[in-house]
């Protein structure tokens, strides 16, 4: 019976791993970059897909040998936003991107404060044609 059980928690959590991006995909809110500037509390902490411009991008390795890309995301209207993943995203300056990612108005790491970021680390960025 044990055994049964351990096997059954293993696949469970397989399957988790396996569908947790479909999951996010399927629960993103699709917004602009200015609708989440001008309502920031209703998107806090929300995953959320915008549409936009590749602005300042930068490619960067954290202290501790960790590869991560930034860049800031302008919209339609000319608002921007930050945008972060770790790795090194297979995008230029200028590109147009959908990104899909954790919005945060405050975002604590160490004893660093980022503001009005998207990351997009368990989401996705790619270029729309």
């Amino acid at each position: 019976m044990r055994v049964f059980k351990n096997k059954v928690v293993t696949a469970s959590i397989v399957v988790y791993l396996l569908f947790f991006p479909l999951i996010l995909y399927a629960q993103a809110i699709k917004t602009t970059v200015s609708d989440i500037l001008l309502n920031p509390d209703r998107y806090d902490r929300k995953i959320v897909q915008v549409e936009g411009k590749v602005l300042s991008l930068k490619f960067k390795v954290s202290k501790r040998g960790n590869p991560y890309t930034t860049f800031k995301l302008k919209d339609a209207s000319g608002s921007t936003l930050t945008v972060f993943s770790f790795g090194a995203l297979p995008i230029k300056e200028g590109d147009l991107v959908r990104v899909r990612g954790k919005y945060q108005k405050v975002k604590y790491v160490g004893p660093y404060v980022f503001y009005d970021e998207i990351d997009a680390s368990e989401g996705n960025v790619e270029k729309v044609k």
